[in-house]
């Protein structure tokens, strides 16, 4: 928002009497008091200013930054599918590592105090790659009209191209309005102008030979020319480093008289350390990290190199990462993802600090040896040896101190007990699905979004031609292509949802919580039944709306553009809805399978339709099928069956509702492992692949109508 009072009070208008910067800049840069020009580029000319700006540009290109995924129950995990991730961590643009850009643009933070960068989209809404623009030749700029913010960027020939917000990532260093940050080296101008007086003036100390300093005394008089005939041939015989002391020969009874140096000139190394002082005070770095060992020792430089990363380099990671989260991810995906910085390399202490702190949690029971591997940047131990988490065994609640423990139950409470954990465990896995449900829909509306842009733009390519023939042969490569961009999206929700399921499912039957290879297998399969459903209705819809519409003799084109706008407002809450239920039985029967279990149960919740209520309680083989191909459910007071058109292996028998399936108490055979494990979770597979649920259900409660 344009505030018209302060605007007034703070516009500068440039000229020769009040100069913008740029025009400073043209005509050479302002000069210290010191009688130094001083700008961005004569600032790096001091080795203690190039090395503090070198210092910071490598320390925060050189720490990963991370693209993560907030989980559910809490914490979060790499988002290695997002698009974004590749760019940050390791190709910025075509052109340029990741590393490489980061330096530049922490580089022109630290000179200019503005760092700025092209953002290149894709088709599809998605961060391409990233583009350092110079600070020097952007500047952002606010409308009269509108009071947006635009960018003004100077081209190679002169002329200025005006970009929009969402095509610049400006972040901005220590400013007086939060837009544009201050220059550092404007700010410090005369500490780095001093720094290179002193440098210059050492140069031409000892260029004129330091210890030659002195006056020639000559008995007679000189004309002009005679004097610059001496001064000239004294010089060149006698001046600089290379003709240090040699010794001069005097004619015609001149006399040399040595002059001392000055105190104020003999102290300027003394000047010159104070100026690397000076510029570590400005960029907030250490001395030590600048050669300046003076007051450093072995004991304080390790809590130094600490202090550089909390209070020196910290500042500056929290503004790239506000910048990247609020220009690089959308309103939605920040609900979901975020980008952080990870420095905890840099903050780990000496050996012996870290394993004193390891034995800590180790035997408190909140790391694993696993825990602590991965910290040390080594791989867990094999056959999940490490990932067992150990506490004493006299350690209770503290509200438990000094009460007797709780008698051991019955036997004939056991099943009891038993049977509650079940329904725990279950009801457990139903409130999961439903937290999980924004991730799913989330997903499913990236993926919607890109199935209309590029549909779209195909459709008023070809339909607009009437080239209806043209358009299905684009349409089916478009969707075989299309594929991977649906797993790429959803693989990561599936295995987030899969995690959390698993862990609920393993307690509720006594197995180890944690993903096996056989599980994640079996969830990528899944996943790829998914896909295929997918894109078969949505190829099949779109067909379906432009055969309907030339039939017609009508135009195509906005009938497409109303299904999509349908599949955008209804789809992704009904996919939601049906695969937390659908996934999560089918990974919960996986589980299940893989700990011996060999019946289960259907369990319903809540209020539900009169169908599921009549499964409810329905025990079979796990390898069996709560319902036939052909079978019809009629209970009490509904007109109309549901029949079946295939087998139904596992919830939902229609639609999205609150159904899940439970282990029957007391059956529990052998183990499955390995190949055998793979074989009875590729029959599930087989399974839903059979499964394509076109039950036409009139009960009014669940989800059962066509998409869109």
């Amino acid at each position: 928002m344009r505030i018209p009072i302060l605007s007034r009070l703070f516009e500068r208008r440039s000229g020769l009497a009040n100069p913008s910067q740029w025009l400073i800049d043209l005509l050479g840069g302002g000069k210290a008091y010191s009688g130094v020009t001083v700008n961005e580029k004569t600032a790096l000319r001091s080795t203690a200013v190039y090395a503090a700006v070198r210092i910071l540009a490598e320390s925060v290109a050189s720490l990963p930054l991370i693209v993560y995924r907030r989980l559910p129950g809490g914490g979060k995990e790499r988002a290695v599918d997002h698009p974004l991730y590749s760019v940050l961590h390791d190709q910025a643009n075509e052109e340029m590592s990741a590393f490489t850009l980061r330096e530049t643009l922490m580089g022109h933070l630290a000179t200019w105090g503005n760092a700025y960068s092209y953002i290149e989209w894709d088709r599809g809404g998605r961060v391409r790659g990233l583009w350092p623009l110079r600070p020097d030749r952007t500047r952002p700029e606010r409308e009269k009209t509108t009071g947006r913010i635009v960018y003004r960027v100077a081209r190679e020939d002169g002329s200025w191209e005006t970009l929009r917000p969402e095509e610049i990532l400006h972040i901005p260093g220590l400013g007086f309005d939060g837009l544009i940050g201050y220059s550092p080296i404007r700010m410090a101008r005369e500490a780095v102008g001093l720094a290179l007086a002193t440098e210059e003036f050492g140069a031409r100390f000892f260029g004129n030979g330091a210890n030659m300093s002195g006056v020639l005394e000559h008995p007679g008089k000189l004309s002009e020319q005679a004097q610059n005939n001496l001064k000239k041939s004294w010089e060149e015989k006698y001046g600089g480093l290379g003709n240090a002391h040699r010794p001069a020969i005097l004619e015609e009874g001149m006399k040399y008289n040595r002059i001392g140096i000055p105190p104020e000139d003999a102290q300027f190394l003394e000047t010159r350390k104070f100026q690397v002082t000076e510029i570590a005070r400005l960029y907030r770095i250490p001395p030590h990290m600048l050669a300046d060992l003076e007051r450093a020792t072995f004991s304080n430089i390790e809590h130094q190199s600490i202090e550089f990363v909390v209070h020196t380099l910290r500042p500056w990671l929290v503004r790239w990462e506000q910048a990247i989260n609020m220009r690089l991810l959308g309103a939605d995906e920040r609900r979901t993802y975020f980008v952080e910085h990870l420095v905890d390399g840099l903050l780990r202490g000496d050996i012996k600090s870290r394993y004193e702190a390891y034995a800590v949690g180790r035997q408190n029971g909140w790391l694993s040896a696993d825990d602590i591997r991965e910290l040390e940047n080594q791989n867990p131990l094999p056959d999940g040896q490490g990932k067992v988490y150990l506490v004493p065994l006299n350690m209770v609640p503290a509200d438990q101190v000094g009460k007797e423990p709780p008698p051991e139950p019955p036997p004939n409470q056991t099943n009891s007990l038993r049977e509650d954990r079940s329904l725990r465990s279950a009801d457990t896995r139903r409130r999961i699905g439903n937290a999980y449900k924004r991730v799913f829909a989330d997903a499913v509306s990236r993926i919607i979004r890109r199935e209309e842009a590029d549909v779209m733009r195909a459709a008023n390519k070809h339909l607009g031609k009437r080239d209806a023939v043209t358009f299905d042969a684009w349409l089916e490569e478009f969707y075989r292509d299309h594929r991977k961009f649906v797993e790429r999206n959803m693989l990561p929700v599936y295995q987030s949802y899969a995690e959390a399921i698993q862990a609920e499912a393993a307690d509720e039957v006594g197995a180890e919580p944690g993903m096996t290879p056989e599980l994640e297998e079996f969830v990528r399969a899944y996943l790829g039944v998914y896909v295929t459903r997918h894109v078969a209705s949505s190829q099949g819809q779109i067909r379906e709306v432009v055969t309907r519409a030339v039939a017609a003799g009508e135009d195509p084109v906005p009938a497409l553009q109303e299904r999509f706008d349908q599949w955008k407002e209804r789809r992704p809450e009904k996919v939601a809805r049906q695969e937390t239920v659908r996934a999560g039985s089918a990974i919960a029967k996986a589980v299940f399978l893989a700990a011996g279990v060999t019946r289960i149960r259907w369990q319903t919740w809540g209020e539900n339709c009169p169908y599921c209520n009549s499964l409810d309680g329905r025990v079979i083989s796990i390898h069996g099928n709560f319902a036939l191909a052909g079978e019809e459910l009629k209970p009490e007071g509904v007109d109309k069956p549901l029949t079946f058109s295939t087998n139904i292996g596992h919830p939902p028998a229609h639609g999205g509702r609150d159904c899940g399936v439970v282990a029957e108490l007391g059956a529990r055979g052998r183990l499955r492992v390995g190949e055998e494990l793979r074989k009875a979770f590729r029959g599930l597979i087989q399974q839903m692949e059979d499964e394509d649920r076109p039950h036409d259900c009139k009960c009014g409660l669940c989800f059962g109508e066509k998409e869109g």
